[in-house]
């Protein structure tokens, strides 16, 4: 008889166990969902509007959303093994990816955004596919400014990694 209570109490206290994580989950789910903030998805529209320019190598759309002055910054491991890092400036990152050139497709997912006031950083993993075939992969970190109520780009640092690349979650890429 003994064992079969404890059985029981083992029982509910699965089940009690159960009850809590599926609430939690709820609870945490419901509330990431109504905790994004207008300020949010604004950092969102602004990356998004960064990845459509790069898309239709829209120069006055890039412009419009990075700030004169911006930093761009990309790291990669070079055949040899050796660290590489490129620098941009506002107007190299403007003649790279504005105007003529392949075609160019940047998927993010999965971002944290973090905010305080009037700076913004977001933080992703991408693919990166240049004419229709798959480049790289990596990590976007990009930090943005409030100005008149709107976001800017002030600085994109990104990681460029050509192996182990993890399947997007986005499926394959619409080219």
């Amino acid at each position: 008889m003994q064992s079969t209570k404890v059985l029981t109490n083992e029982k509910l206290s699965q089940k009690t166990l159960l009850d809590i994580a599926l609430a939690l989950t709820i609870s945490v789910g419901s509330g990431s969902a109504l905790a994004q903030s207008s300020d949010e998805q604004a950092v969102l529209n602004t990356v998004n509007q960064f990845f459509q320019a790069l898309a239709e190598r829209d120069r006055a759309l890039l412009a419009s959303i990075t700030l004169p002055g911006s930093l761009n910054i990309s790291t990669s491991i070079s055949s040899t093994g050796a660290a590489e890092i490129r620098i941009q400036n506002y107007k190299q990152l403007l003649d790279n990816l504005g105007g003529k050139g392949p075609s160019l497709l940047e998927r993010a997912w999965s971002p944290t955004i973090l905010i305080k006031r009037d700076i913004a950083t977001f933080w992703a993993p991408y693919d990166f596919h240049v004419d229709g075939a798959f480049s790289h992969c990596g990590i976007d970190s990009f930090q943005l400014i409030k100005r008149q109520d709107q976001w800017f780009l002030t600085n994109l640092s990104w990681t460029i990694e050509r192996d182990n690349c993890e399947t997007s979650p986005l499926g394959p890429p619409d080219f």
